[in-house]
């Protein structure tokens, strides 16, 4: 009777401390959503950012606008026009409604597995997996922004708990595969995940009703890229969209990939660096998982072996190709966090726990000192400690940067008319989003397709795409075309200045049509003078 009276009680103060945390973890992650709102546009994020400028207006992605993202990506992007604000503005708040949306779903399906507590944790470990600063380009956070492995997210656990549900509801592995597809059309070697579905599948059910589950999560995940494929088809760009998301990728990745050895050394050594917590809390949760013999430990398990796998047969190990093993690593860290820390209340047994603990505490305070390393100048930009200028120029170092890019953009829409098209040769794809002049090439970033840089060159196809190009600024011509100097990379080993000499149209129709009208940062500006 004392026993049952203790649980009584006890019950709505446990209640209430669910409450209040996860009352704390909305607050810091708003916190912390406002704190980077000042946050400019990555290279990538510029591009991405075109495509939510002009798809919304009729464009097609791939045949009017290039990149090698499959559609669901590029169009996610288009949807945050949707949101009323600058396109910078548009892009941060969306991304932000989805995280929040990826962090419930998250937080239930650990609560559902294993407790509100576990659900809570998972969307702690989640939401610092995703915005962790170790995954930005060049030490730069805001590279990593809205990328397609924090889009896949949601998805993707949708699929890990329609698998699970799977365990006990076969027609669930339907649901699962559709969730692969769609994780597919966002980032298509997330889809390795179905092998891990299909490894927990047969560890806990009989061989034949593994097979037949397996067998209709194939024929889930195939509605989507149906449909994907009839949508491109409809509008007569099935080449455009077999180009760009197969295509393409290929020939990048055979010119980009370093060897294995390097590979694999660089992944463990990242993973075990950048994201010690989510890796040891991860490996915790997996050990007394396997400890209780509990059959979720073939679903995690499996899920965190696929998704790491997927990233190294990526081979080229950009950072946030790391993100896509976050949400597998936060389920399974979760439950190991949690576990842990109930175990010590077992006196015979505690020091282990606490020591555990206590080393996954001291991995939280360094994560927490790092993001306030990375996150201090967006703080102070937010608070007018710093201009937009100095942060611009404190959070990436050099004259050729994001600063470069907004004040050429400013400039552009100052002296141009909303119907007026400009040519971008150079690496900064956000100056037409930004500046709201539609690209008079399809390749806004891309842009090293057109050069005989050595990718391009691997590529079939390079007089075609010029051509292509000629013919469309002949038709359209620019009433700017900015120039970028001293801005070779790894990719490109000449600057845009020397490979657009040695583009000879394009040098031409320059020559013929333009005049020198100044500099902005490292971009030299060209002016019409020709009539259209």
């Amino acid at each position: 009777r004392t026993r049952e009276s203790a649980a009584v009680t006890a019950t709505p103060r446990h209640s209430r401390a669910v409450v209040v945390a996860a009352a704390a973890l909305v607050v810091v992650v708003a916190f912390v959503h406002v704190v980077r709102l000042p946050e400019p546009l990555g290279v990538d994020q510029g591009l991405f950012a075109d495509f939510a400028r002009w798809v919304p207006r009729g464009w097609l992605p791939y045949r009017d606008i290039f990149d090698g993202k499959p559609p669901l990506f590029l169009y996610w992007w288009a949807a945050s026009a949707l949101v009323p604000g600058g396109v910078v503005h548009a892009a941060w708040w969306w991304e932000g409604i989805w995280l929040a949306a990826t962090l419930g779903v998250t937080c239930a399906l650990g609560s559902k597995l294993w407790g509100p507590w576990v659900g809570l944790a998972a969307a702690a470990l989640v939401f610092a997996g995703m915005w962790s600063p170790a995954w930005g380009d060049h030490g730069q956070p805001f590279w990593a922004r809205a990328q397609a492995e924090e889009v896949l997210a949601l998805p993707m656990l949708a699929s890990a708990w329609m698998a699970w549900r799977a365990l006990d509801r076969p027609r669930m592995s339907f649901w699962a595969g559709v969730f692969v597809g769609v994780c597919g059309l966002v980032k298509i070697p997330s889809m390795a995940i179905a092998l891990s579905w299909s490894v927990a599948w047969i560890a806990c059910t009989p061989a034949r009703d593994a097979a037949r589950r397996t067998g209709m999560m194939a024929a889930g995940a195939l509605v989507p890229w149906g449909l994907a494929f009839a949508w491109f088809a409809a509008h007569g760009a099935t080449s455009s969209f077999v180009e760009g998301v197969f295509v393409y990728p290929r020939y990048s990745a055979a010119f980009i990939a370093p060897p294995w050895g390097g590979v694999f050394e660089q992944y463990g050594t990242k993973m075990l660096t950048e994201a010690p917590l989510l890796v040891l809390a991860a490996a915790v949760g997996v050990v007394r998982l396997a400890r209780k013999g509990a059959r979720e430990v073939h679903w995690v398990g499996a899920w965190i072996v696929a998704t790491m796998g997927a990233v190294v047969m990526q081979r080229q190990l950009v950072g946030t190709h790391y993100m896509l093993t976050v949400p597998a690593l936060a389920m399974a860290g979760a439950y190991g966090i949690v576990d842990t820390a109930r175990a010590v209340g077992d006196r015979a047994s505690r020091l282990v726990p606490i020591a555990g603990l206590t080393g996954l505490a001291l991995f939280a305070l360094n994560e927490v000192a790092h993001w306030w390393r990375a996150y201090a100048p967006d703080l102070a930009c937010l608070t007018g400690r710093l201009s937009r200028d100095e942060y611009l120029r404190a959070i990436q170092a050099g004259t050729f940067s994001m600063a470069n890019e907004e004040d050429a953009a400013a400039w552009v829409r100052e002296h141009s008319a909303p119907a007026d098209g400009i040519l971008v040769w150079g690496l900064s794809p956000g100056i037409y989003a930004l500046a709201d002049r539609h690209p008079v090439t399809r390749f806004p970033r891309h842009k090293i397709l057109l050069t005989d840089a050595p990718l391009s060159r691997m590529w079939p196809g390079l007089d075609g795409r010029r051509a292509e190009l000629i013919q469309g600024l002949e038709s359209d011509p620019p009433i700017f075309i900015l120039v970028g100097q001293s801005d070779q990379n790894e990719l490109e080993p000449l600057d845009s200045q020397a490979s657009l000499m040695r583009f000879r149209d394009l040098r031409a129709l320059l020559q013929l049509g333009y005049a020198t009208d100044g500099q902005i940062g490292r971009f030299l500006v060209a002016r019409r003078t020709a009539a259209p």
